[in-house]
């Protein structure tokens, strides 16, 4: 019945995983993203003015850098669930499991196959930059959704030879919301892929079947809207912004660092598909004989892929400073590519691939146990080792009997992410945002109160949302002005109180780093590096005018 039951519903089973796997990293600011300030701040900032159109910096000056529609998403999260930790992510880490299900629908259609479908998924919930991408309320799990559904829309379109209407929809609809998520990105892969359809040398679209009218035109208008509107609203310094943001101050024109950003394309990449790569490339002859023997509309699919794997690299390549996450929209289609040739083939290795991963989490589990019985019994990372070891019983038991090696070893991936942070989670926690609000509620704090946060406008954002949007809180960057109001906090960053004059003010630790953590805890070879650690940590500090 148990195995029955698995192959009945595994696809259902692949997301609800995902959610597990990523939930340690993604309901608690373990890592603050340094981006999704920009996003938060502005939400709350739009929800006030009541603009639901105009996103706005800390400062309350507009921010025309990203089209709107992940403010909106956030926004969505903010009205139904208010300001929170959970709910500043909370639709990301939804839409991070519905790209894992769109990748199995993807694959089971274009492939026909549904252990592909469920493999590719497996690949794709396990990959670690996915994970972290659906714990951040930025743009880039969006946009991988989207452009993943536009890309299955057109890859329908390449090999039926009468498409269903519903393919061009998300073709093209997929490209809109994603222009609307991210901008010139979006409308890069889009071109990219029409020409594709057009000239590839296995199954070329003719033009009269690559466009519907009516879809295309909807398309449009919901990709250009919210442009236009910002245009009639601000004039030309919207597009200034926008333009400056998307490729003035992104893209270089120094070809050494073209060169350099590609190879660190290139390398990541490689990186956050492993171990797959190397059991993909074990067997080089064995891959080119498979390349051969495939079928024209196959080979089409896969050219597909390959290209969109040169357009992002030669993107990430192209910006003067690389970031990995740049590399995420390629990584479901990857996926589908890896877990089509590993269904079809005999692969080498991955018996002994498993058996690595499983060591490794079996590593951090005894971490973890020896953390809980002489460190911190904190309740997430107890939780996280009762169900670590659930899944070591039902590898023994059950999965190792009805499951391939690939989504074993995915599993085993995905395991190890969650395990990770999960050990984490008690040596990180408090953060510095979730002591300053309980220690300025502390002190006094109230609705007629505000909050001067100096230094990086990272903290105020977790200020913030830790305080539920319930302070008044001030951004004030680098301008380092006392305020002049007795009812009116400070909050600073120890390494910047030099340049504020508190001689006037009663200062206390408002937050440490590291404060979860007692050095006495450890053993004796580890107390002073232990201590060391919450020396050099952050630390801030809360004042308030004294009495006269």
């Amino acid at each position: 019945m148990i195995t029955f039951s698995f192959r009945k519903s595994s696809f259902l089973l692949v997301p609800f995983l995902f959610l597990i796997y990523s939930a340690p990293s993604t309901l608690e600011y373990l890592f603050f993203f340094p981006d999704e300030k920009y996003y938060t701040d502005a939400v709350m900032q739009m929800m006030e003015k009541d603009d639901y159109f105009t996103p706005y910096q800390a400062d309350g000056e507009p921010r025309f850098k990203k089209p709107v529609l992940t403010y909106w998403v956030l926004m969505a999260s903010y009205k139904l669930f208010g300001v929170s930790r959970i709910s500043s992510r909370l639709f990301f880490w939804l839409a991070g499991a519905l790209l894992v299900f769109v990748c199995y629908l993807m694959a089971k259609s274009l492939s026909g196959s549904k252990k592909i479908a469920l493999t590719a998924a497996f690949i794709t919930a396990a990959n670690p930059l996915v994970l972290m991408s659906a714990g951040r309320s930025i743009p880039d799990i969006l946009l991988v959704l989207f452009l993943t559904l536009s890309a299955w829309g057109f890859l329908e379109i390449l090999i039926s030879n009468e498409p269903k209407r519903k393919y061009y929809w998300l073709a093209y609809m997929g490209a809109a919301l994603a222009f609307e998520t991210k901008g010139f990105p979006a409308a890069a892969f889009a071109g990219a892929s029409m020409l594709f359809l057009l000239f590839n040398p296995w199954q070329k679209v003719k033009l009269t079947k690559l466009l519907d009218p009516l879809v295309v035109g909807v398309a449009v208008v919901v990709a250009l809207s919210w442009f236009v509107l910002m245009y009639v609203q601000h004039g030309a310094e919207f597009w200034s912004f926008f333009f400056a943001d998307q490729v003035g101050e992104r893209v270089s024109s120094k070809t050494v660092q073209v060169f350099k950003n590609t190879f660190l394309g290139v390398i990541n990449l490689g990186a956050f598909l492993l171990p797959w790569i190397v059991l993909l490339f074990k067997k080089p002859r064995k891959l080119l004989q498979f390349s051969k023997q495939i079928e024209n509309n196959v080979k089409a699919v896969f050219g597909f892929i390959i290209l969109w794997v040169v357009l992002i690299i030669m993107m990430s390549g192209a910006v003067f400073k690389f970031y990995d996450r740049y590399l995420l929209p390629v990584i479901p289609l990857v996926s589908i590519m890896l877990a089509w040739y590993f269904v079809q083939n005999k692969v080498l290795f991955k018996k002994t691939t498993l058996h690595v991963f499983l060591f490794l989490n079996s590593v951090v589990l005894v971490l973890g146990v020896v953390v809980v019985f002489f460190v911190i019994a904190h309740p997430v990372l107890i939780v996280g080792i009762c169900f670590s070891i659930f899944m070591f019983v039902v590898y023994g038991i059950k999965w190792a009997k009805t499951i391939s090696n690939e989504i074993a070893i995915a599993n085993a991936l995905g395991l190890l992410y969650f395990n990770v942070f999960a050990l984490l989670f008690p040596l990180l926690m408090p953060n510095t945002g979730s002591q300053l609000v309980q220690r300025l509620e502390l002190e006094g704090v109230d609705k007629n109160s505000k909050v001067y946060v100096y230094g990086n406008i990272r903290t105020a954002a977790s200020v913030r949302i830790y305080s539920e949007n319930r302070f008044d809180v001030v951004s004030m960057d680098t301008t380092f002005v006392l305020p002049e109001s007795e009812k009116d906090f400070v909050v600073v960053n120890q390494k910047e109180m030099d340049k504020l004059d508190l001689t006037n003010f009663d200062v206390v630790v408002g937050a440490e780093e590291w404060s979860g953590i007692k050095s006495e805890k450890f053993p004796g070879f580890l107390q002073e590096a232990v201590d060391e650690l919450k020396e050099n940590g952050s630390r801030y500090f809360i004042a308030t005018r004294k009495n006269d």
